[in-house]
Order: structure tokens, then sequence, then C-alpha cells
């Protein structure tokens, strides 16, 4: 295939564009194929996906996202005005660059004088030539020895990678042991898999977030995942911000997390999840309007991420613009009954504008899973339940002993019934335990009763560094 000067192996994967060459992955090779033999005419994602998974599979969505990603990613095809692949949304996809005609008009065929040696063929040519011309012997490492074009993983593995991706988009059931184990399935078929290692991290990683497994078993894990990821793709963007979750949610970083950010983002900026969790740094240390811009931006280039949609509302929660946030929050949860952390910036947002009631309704049907498990407690709190916040703070105690982070959540708890010295401990532990969630305590309207106080400074100090 030939358009624009680039040349694509309809086999291999190989593409070269002037100096440029690379290899692409069987799945984007096969969308840039079945749209190039159609140049100029709507392939919808119905055709795509049948071509890619002609077994037919659960979900197939976020799969497709990912391998038209990596297309766009290769033949640097982003921006508002794309040159060679044009999105009609919800329906499908038309190539719109232009091919090279051949005599018979098939965009499809080269002609003989228009084909070339590899450019791996052509260089080892050069050189081959060069070397004789000199008398001298071209030793066979110098050939061997520099393959620089990209792993290409086995099939089998790119289809276990996917379906780990479905299972973890969903919403409707709890997929996390199932993704972590599909990803561990593709990196035992190919233990050089630099996307599914990064994969296999973040999986594990939101285990940890979910409470499913203690950060002592998963941050360990979820390290070495993006470590090994980065190792094996250095220029590969979304290793570093697996990196960045890490520094910033657990360790609390924020000046390495934003320093993987940025190596993330002048990697590639059409990765919508540098943006979400450059929304997240931003709103953390209290700069809204970045915030938002950011979130806006993530949404933008992957608008079908529940996840994304969950932190515009929980953003516009802590800016207190609770009215909104109900409204899109009460959106995603109808859509994804199981979806616990829209649940809970439903339920805040509830609390905030005095509906008890509904917000009750929500902190009970909320999962065990997840940071956010006070919120029933500060429903008890609101309502006067003392003795049921007491029991609430008591079930959060015995998560502590088995070595998940809950001391920002009964901070919160505490501050609602008045308790400020117990709400002051608890928030100083929550800077040194991992509480996830205590991010975001320049803007979290529950800690408005410590605001003012020694503790809260101190512990702003602690979490922020000095101001």
């Amino acid at each position: 295939m030939e358009f624009d000067g680039w040349k694509v192996d309809r086999v291999s994967g190989e593409i070269s564009r002037g100096d440029r060459a690379a290899r692409l992955p069987q799945q984007p090779l096969r969308i840039l194929i079945e749209l190039f033999d159609h140049a100029g005419t709507v392939v919808t994602r119905d055709q795509l996906v049948k071509v890619l998974w002609p077994a037919g599979i659960v979900d197939f969505d976020n799969g497709l996202n990912v391998a038209m990603r990596k297309l766009r990613v290769a033949l640097d095809d982003g921006g508002d005005t794309p040159r060679y692949i044009e999105t009609l949304p919800r329906v499908g996809y038309r190539f719109v660059g232009r091919p090279v005609a051949t005599a018979a008009g098939s965009p499809g065929e080269v002609r003989p004088e228009n084909r070339r040696l590899p450019l791996r063929a052509r260089i080892f040519l050069v050189l081959t030539l060069v070397a004789l011309s000199a008398g001298v012997g071209l030793s066979w490492w110098l050939w061997s020895g520099r393959d620089a074009s990209p792993h290409i993983p086995s099939e089998r593995a790119q289809e276990l990678y996917l379906d780990g991706l479905q299972l973890r988009s969903r919403r409707d059931i709890d997929t996390t042991e199932q993704s972590i184990a599909k990803f561990a399935a593709a990196l035992r078929e190919d233990p050089d898999y630099s996307e599914a290692w990064a994969a296999y991290g973040t999986a594990v990683f939101i285990a940890v977030i979910r409470q499913k497994l203690t950060p002592a078993e998963g941050i360990p894990k979820a390290r070495a995942a993006a470590a090994r990821a980065i190792e094996l793709a250095p220029d590969a963007a979304i290793a570093y911000v697996l990196q960045a979750q890490i520094l910033l949610d657990h360790d609390k970083d924020f000046a390495g997390a934003k320093r993987e950010l940025d190596r993330a983002m002048q990697l590639d900026d059409h990765e919508s999840l540098v943006w979400h969790y450059l929304a997240m740094w931003y709103g953390q240390l209290g700069r809204v309007e970045e915030a938002f811009a950011a979130i806006r931006r993530a949404r933008e280039l992957e608008p079908t991420r529940p996840i994304y949609t969950a932190n515009y509302s929980l953003l516009l929660y802590e800016t207190r613009r609770y009215d909104e946030a109900i409204g899109m929050a009460k959106q995603l949860v109808e859509h994804n009954v199981r979806f616990d952390q829209a649940r809970s910036v439903l339920a805040r947002a509830l609390i905030a504008t005095g509906d008890l009631a509904g917000a009750l309704e929500q902190a009970k049907a909320n999962g065990d899973s997840g940071p956010n498990q006070g919120d029933l407690g500060m429903v008890y709190a609101k309502l006067g339940q003392r003795d049921d916040a007491l029991r609430e703070l008591e079930r959060l105690d015995e998560r502590a002993r088995r070595g998940f982070a809950v001391a920002y959540e009964q901070a919160q708890i505490y501050a609602t019934l008045g308790e400020i010295s117990r709400a002051c401990t608890a928030l100083t532990r929550a800077v040194t335990d991992h509480s996830l969630l205590v991010n975001w305590m320049r803007l979290e309207p529950r800690l408005d009763p410590l605001r003012g106080s020694q503790c809260y400074a101190d512990a702003e100090r602690r979490l922020y560094g000095p101001k």
C-alpha cells in the first residue's frame, strides 16, 4: 500500500516514510488494509469487528478503539483534521488519503516500478556494498545485533491482552480479578509484550484502589510491571502514565508524578490517559481551571470511557457544583449500575444538597470495594444516627487492620459528628497510610469543619509541601 509517501507491507506490517520506519501490529494493520481497500467509502465499526474478530467477542468497543489509536499514532494522524482516516461517530471510518494509483486503477496493487526493498534490506545492501568496496568483510553482528524494529507480540497474546482491556472497561460486574488473569496469560504467551506489562500493572493498581489487594500486596507488582514495560519499550507513553499513577495516588509524590506525565505527554499527546491523570493532578493541587481543561481533552479523545465522566463529575462535586455533579453521576449510574465510583460521587453530592434520603439509598447500594468506604457513615452522621455512624467507623477500623487505607474516610465521619480531635488524628494518619482520596483535601467540602485548625494546616503541609 502506498499513500502520501507512506509505504506499507501488507504481510509483515513494515511501514516507512522517508527515513522513518516501524512495524504495525497485526490488528492496526488489518484495519488499515480494510480502510485502504475501500478508500473513499465508509467502513462501519461492525465491518471492522468482523475483520479483527471473526469468531466474535463479548465487548469489542475498547479493543477496536485501542487498535485504531495505535494506527493513528503510527501514521501521525491526530489532531482535529485527520489526513488519512476520518471518524464518523457511532458509524465507522473512511480512508481519505490519496492512494498511489496503479495501471489498473486499484490502490491495493503496487506497480513494479514502485516496488522497493524493505528499509532494513536497503540499509544492509548499502552497508555491504560500502564494506566490500573498502575491502572489508561485514560481520553478521552488524545486521543481527541492531534490530530496532518494534516487538510484535504473538496473535494469541494480543487477543488475551485485548480481552483484558475489555474486561477492565466493564462496569456492570466486577472484573478486577479476571482482567488481571487475562493480562498475566498474555505475558505467559509473550513475556516481551510491553503493552501487556503496562496493562497488567494498571490492573493490579486498580485492584489496590478498589481495595481488592492491599497496597503491600499490589504496589510492588505494579511498580515492577511499569519498570518492565518501560525497559521493553522506552518510547511508549502508557507505562509512564502508570508510574505517574503510583507516584500520585500511593506515594503522594506530586513532583514525581508530573515528571512522568510530562514524559508521557512528549511521547504521545493524543493518549487520553495522560490528559485524564493530568486533570487529577491539577485538581488535587487545587488548580481547577486547568483540571477541567485537561479532563475535557481526555473525554474528547475517548468519549466512551465512563471513568473519565465519573471523574469529571468528581471535579464538579469537589468544586461545589453539586447539581451538575448529580446530573452527570446519576446518568452514569443508570447505565452502569455497578459503577461504585460514580455512585459514590452521586451520594456525596446528594448529601451536600441536603437530599439525605437519596444519599442513603446510593450509599447502601454501593459495594464493599473502592476507596470511598465512608459514604454510609457520612450519611448516618448527617442524619444524627450516631450509633450507626460509629458502627461504620468500627467497620473501617477492621479494614485498616487488614491493611487497607481508610483514615481519610474516618476523618470526614468524625468531623461530621463534631469530634474534631478524633478527626484531626485520623487526618494526620491519612497523609501517611496511603489513603487515595486525601489528595483532594484542599477542595473536599466534607473537611470544612477542620479548615483553619492546626491539624489541617499540618496535614496540608505534609501532603503538598510548603506553600
